[in-house]
Parts: C-alpha cells; sequence; structure tokens
C-alpha cells in the first residue's frame, strides 16, 4: 500500500537516520580492537560445519555467521550482520508504529529502537536476540496486516517469520501465547487464529521448525535439555530480590523513559489512538515479560530475555510519551539512549578509555582471548602432542577462533557422561590419549589432572583484562588420559 506524502517523506527521513547509525555502528565493528564474546566465537565455530541443529541453540545464528564469513575472516565479519539485521528491524517498527498509531508514531518508533541502550549493546556483538527480534518484528507486522485483510500473504509471511524465529531462539515460542491473548481480547485477530489462515501460520512455522526437531530428535533432544537446565527450576530459589534486580535491569535495557512510557500505555491506553491495536501491542508485550519476571524469581533470568517483548512496546511507549509530553520526552529519551550509545562506541574503540572511566568490566569478556591463542600455539609447537583440552566451554570456542593454523586438534574434557555443550557433545577428549596440552583454570585444573597418569607444569598465563581484572590459565603437559575421574 502506497505511503502519502508526508509519511513517505518520516519513512524516508528514519530510513536515512537509521543507516548513518548503522554505518557508524559498522564502522565501530571494524575498528574495535575488542576480541570475540565465547558465544561469537562458539558461533563461528558452529559456522565452519552449517547443520540443522547445535546444542543449545537453534541452527539460524550458525547459518548467519556462515554467510558473513564466506569472505572476509575477521571479527568484524562474525558480528556483521548484528547492525544490519537491526537496522531492518527498526524499520518494520515504524511500519508496526504506523498501522497501530499513525507515522508519526512510526517514526520515532523507529528511532527510538534503533537508540534503545540494549540494542546498541546488542549490536556490538552477534548474538541469537538479534535474528529472534528481526523475525518477531516481521511476524508481528504480517499478523497485525493479516487481522484487517482477508488475503494469504499476510499469514503465510507471518507463518515463515515465525518458522525462521523458531530457528533462532526457542524464545520465539512466546508469539503463539501472544497471539492466543490477542485472540481472547480481539474478535478480529480472532477470527484470524481460529481460522484456515490461522491454522497456516501455525503449520507452516512449524514446517520449517521440523527439521531442527528431527535433528534434536536424532542427537537426544540436546537443545531442549539445554533450554530446561537454563529455566532451572528443579533448584528454585523463590526470590524476591532476583525478580526486583531484574526489573530494574530492564529500566536500563529498554531506557528509563521507554519503560516508564511503555508502563503508563498499560496502565491507561493513549487516548484518541486506536485501541484495538493497542490492545494487540499490549498482548504482544506484556505476557512476555510478566513470564520472564516469574522466571527470575523462582531461579534467575538474564536481561535479555524479555527481549522480544519490547518490539511491541515500542510503539506503546512512544505514542505514550507524546501524549504526556508531545515530543519533549522522546527527544529526552533519544538523547539519553544517543549518549549510552556513543559511550559504548567510545568504550569499544578503545577498552582503555574505558578502563579508565571504570567501565572496563562490561568489556572484559572479549579482551585476552588473542594472547591466549598465541600462548596456546608457541607451546603446541615445542613438543608432539596429541590434543589440545580445556575443560571451559569459553576456553574451548576462543582457542578454536585464536589458535589457529594448527595441526593438533582441540578437545574438550568433561568429568560428565553426559555432555553439558556442544564441545563435549561433538569433540570429547577420548581415553588412551597420549599426551595432551592441557589449559586449564585453577579451580578446574586439579580434576583435570586427576584423570592422567603424569603432568608437568609448563606456565601459568596471567592476562590482564582491564579494571584490575586478571584471566589466569596454567599449561600442562599430560601423558595417558585415562578417561574422566570423580572429583577429589
Amino acid at each position: 500500500m502506497p505511503l502519502p506524502s508526508n509519511e513517505r517523506w518520516l519513512f524516508w527521513l528514519a530510513t536515512v537516520i537509521v543507516c548513518a547509525i548503522t554505518l557508524l555502528r559498522i564502522v565501530v565493528l571494524i575498528a574495535t580492537p575488542l576480541q570475540l564474546y565465547p558465544d561469537e566465537a562458539q558461533y563461528w565455530w558452529w559456522a565452519q560445519v552449517p547443520d540443522w541443529g547445535y546444542f543449545s541453540k537453534p541452527p539460524l545464528i550458525a547459518w548467519i555467521v556462515w554467510l558473513t564469513t564466506r569472505f572476509f575472516d575477521a571479527e568484524w565479519a562474525v558480528r556483521i550482520a548484528s547492525p544490519l539485521l537491526h537496522a531492518g528491524t527498526a524499520l518494520i517498527i515504524f511500519a508496526i508504529g504506523r498501522l497501530a498509531y499513525g507515522a508519526r508514531v512510526g517514526f520515532w518508533s523507529a528511532l527510538a529502537y534503533a537508540t534503545l541502550p540494549g540494542i546498541s549493546y546488542s549490536a556490538g556483538l552477534i548474538s541469537t536476540d538479534v535474528p529472534l527480534l528481526f523475525c518477531w518484528a516481521v511476524a508481528l507486522y504480517a499478523f497485525l496486516r493479516a487481522r484487517g485483510d482477508e488475503s494469504w500473504r499476510w499469514p503465510l509471511l507471518c507463518g515463515v517469520a515465525l518458522g525462521l524465529g523458531m530457528l533462532a531462539k526457542y524464545a520465539m515460542f512466546y508469539f503463539l501465547l501472544s497471539a492466543t491473548i490477542a485472540a481472547v481480547i480481539d474478535a478480529p485477530a480472532r477470527r484470524l487464529v481460529l481460522s484456515l489462515r490461522g491454522v497456516a501460520i501455525l503449520l507452516l512455522a512449524l514446517l520449517i521448525l521440523s527439521p531442527n526437531l528431527l535433528w534434536n530428535a536424532s542427537h537426544g533432544y540436546p537443545t531442549l535439555v539445554h533450554t530446561e537446565a537454563n529455566a532451572n527450576w528443579g533448584h528454585a530459589k523463590y526470590n524476591v530480590a532476583n525478580a526486583l534486580a531484574f526489573v530494574a535491569g530492564q529500566f536500563g535495557v529498554f531506557g528509563p523513559l521507554m519503560m516508564l512510557g511503555w508502563l503508563g500505555a498499560l496502565w491507561e491506553l493513549p487516548a484518541g489512538m486506536p485501541r484495538d491495536r493497542a490492545l494487540i501491542l499490549v498482548a504482544f508485550s506484556a505476557p512476555v515479560l510478566v513470564l520472564i519476571v516469574i522466571q527470575s524469581f523462582i531461579s534467575e533470568a538474564n536481561a535479555n530475555w524479555a527481549a522480544p517483548a519490547y518490539i511491541a512496546a515500542v510503539p506503546l511507549a512512544v505514542a505514550m510519551l507524546l501524549q504526556w509530553g508531545r515530543s519533549r520526552l522522546l527527544w529526552l529519551s533519544l538523547g539519553v539512549g544517543t549518549a549510552v550509545m556513543i559511550a559504548l562506541w567510545a568504550g569499544q574503540v578503545s577498552p582503555t578509555l574505558a578502563d579508565r572511566a571504570g567501565l572496563g568490566n562490561a568489556f572484559k569478556r572479549q579482551q585476552g582471548w588473542r594472547e591466549l591463542g598465541a600462548a596456546v600455539a608457541a607451546e603446541s609447537r615445542t613438543a608432539s602432542y596429541n590434543a589440545i583440552a580445556a575443560t571451559n566451554r569459553s576456553v574451548v570456542a576462543e582457542l578454536l577462533y585464536y589458535d589457529r593454523p594448527r595441526a593438533i586438534p582441540i578437545k574438550a574434557w568433561d568429568r560428565r557422561i553426559v555432555p553439558h555443550d556442544h564441545f563435549q557433545m561433538t569433540m570429547p577428549l577420548t581415553g588412551g590419549t597420549q599426551r595432551v596440552l592441557l589449559v586449564g583454570a585453577p579451580d578446574d585444573t586439579s580434576a583435570m589432572l586427576a584423570s592422567f597418569d603424569s603432568y608437568q607444569l609448563l606456565q601459568r598465563l596471567v592476562i590482564p583484562l582491564g579494571h584490575h581484572h586478571e584471566r589466569v590459565l596454567a599449561l600442562y603437559d599430560a601423558h595417558f588420559y585415562r578417561g574422566a575421574q570423580p572429583r577429589r
């Protein structure tokens, strides 16, 4: 549907601003000396062997990294999809905001999303949340269109986006819960969900997901087991402090004014605007956040687990802030978000500057890995080792990326029979290995060393990480691996 001239102008202005932010983000990715976060290194390794599934995540993240690293072997190439997909998500949110409240809300929504503190941080990394948010935005827009349009193109688009989102992260299943709640509170949504078009959305999504489900079935359902372990309901804490800390963290992720605007919209939907579409946006934001707050109370929850809620929350918050203070509150919110974004850029380009500002802790897990890789590579050339082994998933992932090229295979040591990560599942250290270069943290080495006939300490690595943090690892020359031994 063509946009009127004034709406077209707002769309192109939003596009120009979002593209400018994205270009700067790409420049920062190329300029940063920060190394791969452990999860990023793991995704890069997955991308070397594209598959329909991996131990802890569905496969879409690995496919994306495979695509972006075909021609460039660099950290920025691993991450480049993140700012690009976030840009696409921002422009889709323009369309969602325009559909719900008009082009003015759409314009501010695109800018608000692009400068959210959580998005500014996320755009500097590649993670499963990035394609999840893009797919959620596409699916939500298609759902809104299908709700008032009897054609089949929107349900089909919604089904494809829903299925791809499930291949990004199983949190996409929350979309089904939100759609169900939308059907309860909104008659057009109910007609869609209970029609053949609604059935087609679900069947198409499950068809796209089915190869991953088959992969899980053939590997003992590791992704489902990992997801359950993350929820950790078997060791429930019922901790109010955890829940309060999670809620406080959401004010940081979403921005304080945006969060207040969203809460205000829940309390009193913006007057003079379409109430039915606002209720749909509530259905696609509030239930997700409530579920994760409950999860944080029962056990624990990371701040990013509620991220899908903010796709629908952004237009709601923008509409409320516009009602409260026209554009003044939005300008203030954008100012805060922009300041955080620039501070993150400065820290990414100059970790030393971040360390002097007391923010070095935010980047410590992206430093020191290249030095570790160089030390292990140098030591591996001094003797005839059969394998390099580590027990820590992060260390294994980083060695796979930074200890290159190498002629010695990297293996994962583990005392447990049932694997707890992808490396333990696919590249375990096997009993009978004659000579191993062990890489271990102080807390891990006693159990590791007990599983060998003999060993010798080669060196102790102390790698500074900024803000007075250090990464301490020891290298051992270990002989004849007897298999994992019980902890002493």
